[in-house]
């Protein structure tokens, strides 16, 4: 490999400016708010100089870094004149301030520029397939190409937000104690563990946004695990650290790509929690610890122990007095006081709960506000048959009383069932949902009625919220594109319980769950005889190949597509049965492998769809104008691969889709451009572009949208 003098020389300048200013806003008063702020400017864009010398030793290109180096020269000497700038000299002093602020604009502006051409390259060169990468992922060991810089939701490992508060002594002590645990030398894997219910979570992400935690790990990771992948898990890690994902064949590929990328990140202290770990196998966590790497630690919820893992914290089921406490502050309502019907009557459903927190929780939002007969209506359903929670089924019997007995309001457990279409412990958009309901149940054509309906699932702790993205662009989004629901393990498994209720045919709902080409013996029987669902899930996995067999669903409203992409055709193909689905509204496909598929099967598309919603997969986008999409409505793109290629034989999206009102892309890096016809689309009331670096409207595009104009727009 050649060695790179001009990214040796990139580095060399950028630290002795850094270390010049550093110095010379201690000793020089006169320019100190000009340096401090170039100081804070240099500090951003540290990481990117980290980046581009990454990317130079593995793409030797010394010359697109001249001009950045120039310019770090031209700092120096700017900063270097302070020393010889004289206080009570005005006139330079004014003449140099202004030298300073323009310079850090300068530096600013290059370096925006220098991260879309980083952004630009690690989307269109494979990189890690060349020989002399080979030396970072050592040689042989080079299974995987990049394909695609990942952003979005799949990404995003943050710790959950966490309660306002945690009840109880004894929970209080475990928090500290483990904390005390974290922050000492030495130890590096803590397992926290508890039957089901007990706050394993909550008691982790409540150690997360602890002040001193936050203060020594800068670098946070919380995975759901449940059923172990760990080549799935090394992939998210390293997408959530900003790397290009490459694709892991084997578990030994999984563990040195895990170990090289904690060398990378390791710099800073790293705090790894793997919660709800559903497996007694020590060999899985002994993948993820590498003792050589200090200051990395790993905390393990489960509600089993691992015997070679020290030390095991044990978290309990609250003791009456502390359920009482959670229970009466729960039922409060706007903090205002509120007292129970007659401490009788608290102590008795309290005790129902047999001290778990969720269960706890949920009962006491349910009866916020309501007076005593509703109370004893609802403990006489709860505790029928000496009801008690004590083994995963008590659980799952109770969540099934509670949720027939919602205030009356079916339209709760609606929604509710309506998440087990989405895959366990995956991030589930809220636009998707948005498009699911507003077709399903006719809510406005915003979703705001579909938002509301998710807040009322999270408020009732029947599923949680997941924000990804807060800032000043958001105030004013009314999209909630970085707002996600997730339905963890025994509520998604008490949602696809429910819709299993009853026969095929006359089921509302139809989840299935596809491992290779097993279908469900009803299915390959199934000849003529259609079915009455009116939402359908239908979910792959990598090993699975079509065709697919014949479905009828002539009531069908949504289908939900969830599926992961074959390794070595990377292709999914839109079921047959979709061209007779005549009462179709709604489409949602979703590919939750890391690379983007290919999609196939256009044609069978109705022209009854109103909505369309496509997640990472490559899509011809001009030659959707051969398609009849006369009610289409709405249709989004998220982390899509757009392919701009045409035909003779291509159509005008605007003759394909004439009736379209809204349209969203988001984090489709590959886009340039848009066709003009979708500028003709008349209707066309909002166009939202984000997170797409290289997206470009032509002047003659605007110039075709009038007096019309993008209602989002940012790169």
């Amino acid at each position: 490999m050649p060695v790179d003098f001009a990214a040796a020389a990139l580095r060399t300048a950028f630290s002795e400016l850094f270390s010049l200013v550093k110095d010379v806003v201690k000793t020089v008063a006169a320019f100190g708010p000009q340096l401090k702020k170039i100081e804070s400017t240099l500090s951003k864009i540290e990481p990117i100089i980290t980046e581009i010398d990454e990317y130079n030793k593995r793409v030797y290109s010394p010359k697109e870094t001249g001009t950045i180096k120039d310019l770090l020269d031209k700092g120096k000497g700017l900063v270097n004149k302070c020393l010889r700038i004289h206080p009570l000299n005005l006139c330079k002093k004014y003449t140099h301030s202004n030298k300073l602020t323009k310079f850090d604009a300068e530096l600013l502006r290059e370096f925006e520029i220098c991260i879309q051409l980083l952004d630009a390259r690690n989307n269109r060169q494979i990189l890690w397939e060349t020989s002399e990468v080979k030396e970072l992922i050592h040689a042989g060991q080079a299974c995987g190409r990049v394909l695609h810089r990942g952003l979005g939701a799949s990404g995003n490992l943050a710790a959950p937000e966490a309660p306002d508060f945690i009840v109880g002594s004894e929970v209080e002590a475990s928090l500290r104690k483990i904390k005390e645990r974290l922050l000492k030398e030495g130890v590096s894997v803590i397992v926290v563990t508890a039957p089901p219910w007990c706050g394993k979570t909550i008691l982790v992400k409540k150690l997360c946004h602890d002040v001193d935690i936050e203060g020594k790990f800068r670098n946070i990771m919380f995975i759901p695990v449940k059923k172990p992948n760990l080549r799935d898990i090394v992939q998210k890690m390293i997408r959530h650290n900003g790397f290009a994902v490459p694709v892991i064949e084997t578990e030994d590929a999984a563990v040195q790509y895990l170990q090289l990328l904690l060398k990378k990140i390791g710099q800073n202290p790293v705090l790894l929690v793997l919660d709800d770990v559903w497996t007694e196998s020590q060999s899985f966590l002994d993948k993820f610890k590498f003792d050589k790497i200090k200051d990395y630690k790993i905390v393990v919820t489960s509600r089993y122990e691992f015997p070679a893992c020290h030390p095991v914290h044990h978290l309990n089921p609250l003791p009456h007095g502390d359920a009482l406490e959670l229970f009466r502050r729960t039922v409060t309502i706007d903090d205002s006081s509120m007292d129970p019907p007659d401490e009788k009557l608290l102590d008795q459903i309290v005790k129902s709960c047999n001290g778990f927190p969720w269960a706890l929780t949920v009962v006491a939002k349910s009866l916020q506000g309501k007076d005593r007969s509703f109370w004893i209506e609802k403990l006489s359903v709860w505790s029928e048959g000496h009801f008690r929670l004590n083994t995963d089924i008590d659980i799952l019997n109770c969540l099934k009383k509670h949720l027939d007995n919602l205030d009356g309001d079916p339209s709760i457990k609606e929604r509710f069932m309506d998440l087990g279409s989405f895959p366990e412990d995956c991030k589930i958009p809220a636009t998707a949902l948005t498009d699911m309901w507003v077709e399903l149940y006719k809510l406005d054509f915003d979703g705001l009625q579909a938002i509301t309906d998710l807040h009322d699932l999270v408020y009732r702790n029947l599923a949680d919220l997941v924000v990804t993205r807060r800032d000043s662009s958001d105030n004013d989004d009314k999209s909630y594109s970085s707002h996600y629901a997730m339905q963890y393990s025994m509520l998604r498994e008490l949602a696809i319980l429910e819709c299993n209720q009853g026969e095929i045919e006359k089921r509302e709902r139809l989840i299935l769950e596809l491992t290779g080409n097993s279908f469900p013996d009803w299915w390959s029987k199934q000849k003529q005889q259609p079915l009455g669902a009116r939402l359908v899930s239908i979910s792959t996995d990598g090993t699975f190949s079509t065709p697919w067999p014949n479905l009828e669903l002539p009531k069908v409203e949504a289908l939900v597509l969830n599926f992961a992409t074959n390794k070595q055709t990377k292709t999914y193909a839109l079921p047959e049965f979709i061209e007779k689905a005549d009462k179709l509204k709604a489409l949602i496909v979703t590919n939750y492998s890391f690379f983007s598929a290919e999609l196939g099967n256009f044609h069978v598309i109705g022209s009854n769809l109103r909505r369309i919603r496509l997640e990472r997969v490559t899509v011809p986008l001009i030659s959707m104008g051969n398609l009849c999409l006369q009610s289409l409505q709405k249709i989004s793109f998220c982390m899509c691969e757009i392919s701009q290629a045409s035909t003779s034989n291509d159509a005008k999206i605007s003759n394909a889709m004439p009736n379209l009102l809204e349209l969203d892309i988001e984090y489709c890096n590959n886009l340039v451009t848009l066709p003009d016809g979708i500028c003709q689309i008349k209707p066309l009331r909002k166009l939202s572009i984000t997170n797409c670096h290289c997206a470009i409207i032509s002047q003659l595009s605007l110039n075709k949208l009038g007096n019309w104009h993008p209602s989002k727009w940012s790169s």
